[in-house]
């Protein structure tokens, strides 16, 4: 395992915190179990000195001794009795190294007022807890029983309980390890598992790889926003290519054109004079598609990357669609078709882009002249409450239901065979389309083969739009 790598360094993050936990808490178990153990001596000394003095009636009895021995014995600790005087009477369990001064005078003082003695001492670097209790009778206090317990025994206790807390701690952080380890791996495993997957997309622009991790966590929501960000640039390349690839098609096909038909008239490969201009018409329509195309990339391009700027006012839709359609007319006459404009009686306003609106009206009037052969073409505008609605309709060749969602893609034509023939680019609806949104309006088309289709745009009104 690598020291940079995510799965370490959460691992050791982890396993930090754990000790921090672990160690003062340790710590603390460790003193309260030290100071229960001194607490309980210490009671148990006091209860053991009391009961002594209460069962001692007179300090010469030989009996006090046996019962000495035998509560030292009990207790693992040494016994002094002394008179009133503070003279040593009698000992047992005695060693020179407890102390050289049993009573003080003012713990003397304390016991002849009949209190407790109780006291930690260090001696020769031992250290004793020393429990010294008056011994009373009706007459007043006529001596005392002093107890002296090691802490040594009670270290000893403790080193062993030290020792059994210091294996759990140490079995506590083996389980921390393991349990580390694989939280580590849980969770890092996706996050290298993101990384590799980035890395190809990034230096191999393999864009068909996923990350395959489900959860519906913060790394799930990352894993989901790698694959979408996978899937976009996937259909961005593929756009792309298709995207070179139709646009190759469309230059080379009228350049092809102009080319041969430039090289008849240069040639002089032509019967007559009416075969001539038409070789040059034929040249002039296809240098026309170029410019058209080229106009209409340039428009696209500036809309995707968001350099057009609307230069929104209040717009008479009643005034634009009618020098719109003025301008479609003949076009519309020469296929012997009909073409009608409904408005409202009073003037409906839109805040927008005039000339982009326009060019959205002017594009599909012209779509629907293109692809209709009988019948005729309705533009309507409508006022609703909140948004204005404005249709084209027409009675032409119609659109197949699975078509209609691909329309407003790059370079789509529903017939192949004929959109180029009728002079389309096939970027016409891509850019309505977007034109549309950028007004925050929305299209949508309906369409029944061989009878018609509509397409209705929508847009909202806006506060700043001229009211009448």
């Amino acid at each position: 395992m690598k020291l940079n790598s995510v799965v370490f360094k959460l691992g050791a993050t982890i396993l930090f915190l754990q000790l921090i936990i672990l160690i003062p808490l340790g710590y603390i178990i460790l003193q309260l179990i030290l100071n229960y153990s001194i607490n309980q001596t210490e009671t148990q000394l006091v209860q053991l000195s009391e009961k002594y003095a209460t069962q001692v009636n007179d300090l010469e009895d030989p009996e006090n001794l046996q019962l000495l021995e035998h509560l030292t014995d009990m207790t693992d600790t040494s016994a002094v009795i002394l008179d009133s005087n503070g003279n040593n009477l009698l000992e047992t369990n005695w060693h020179s190294d407890i102390t050289d001064q049993i009573l003080d005078p003012n713990e003397i003082k304390q016991l002849d007022q009949g209190a407790t003695v109780v006291e930690e001492y260090t001696f020769n670097g031992s250290t004793y807890l020393k429990v010294a209790q008056p011994i009373t009778n009706p007459n007043g206090t006529n001596g005392s029983v002093v107890l002296f317990s090691s802490f040594g025994l009670i270290s000893n206790s403790i080193h062993n309980i030290i020792f059994l807390v210091i294996l759990a701690s140490l079995g506590a952080v083996a389980l921390a390890m393991g349990f580390t380890f694989f939280i580590s791996k849980k969770l890092g495993a996706p996050l290298i598992e993101m990384e590799k997957v980035a890395k190809q997309i990034a230096e191999k622009k393999n864009f068909s790889l996923r990350v395959d991790y489900k959860a519906n966590d913060e790394i799930g929501s990352l894993a989901h926003a790698i694959n979408h960000l996978s899937e976009t640039l996937e259909r961005y390349q593929t756009n792309r290519n298709e995207f070179f690839s139709n646009i190759t098609h469309e230059l080379k096909t009228p350049l092809t054109y102009v080319k041969g038909y430039a090289n008849a008239v240069l040639h002089e490969m032509y019967q007559s004079k009416e075969e001539r201009d038409e070789f040059l018409e034929i040249i002039e329509n296809e240098t026309d598609h170029i410019s058209n195309l080229m106009d209409d990339l340039m428009d696209l391009s500036k809309i995707e990357e968001g350099k057009i700027d609307l230069n929104k006012e209040d717009v008479n839709i009643n005034k634009l669609t009618e020098e719109m359609l003025r301008r479609s007319q003949f076009r519309a006459a020469e296929k012997g078709l009909k073409m009608e404009l409904e408005v409202p009686d009073n003037t409906v306003y839109l805040f927008a882009d005039k000339s982009r609106l326009d060019q959205v009206l002017t594009n599909l009037v012209e779509n629907a002249v293109r692809y209709t052969e009988k019948g005729g073409i309705v533009l309507q505008i409508k006022e609703e409450r909140d948004d204005v609605l404005i249709q084209v309709k027409d009675t032409g060749i119609g659109i197949k239901q699975e078509d209609i969602p691909y329309l407003f893609e790059r370079f789509y034509r529903v017939d192949k065979s004929r959109s180029r023939a009728n002079g389309g680019t096939g970027l016409g609806l891509s850019i309505v389309k977007n034109l549309v949104e950028m007004h925050e309006g929305d299209i949508h088309v309906t369409s029944e083969v061989n009878k018609g289709t509509t397409i209705s745009l929508r847009f909202p009104k806006e506060k700043d739009a001229h009211n009448v």
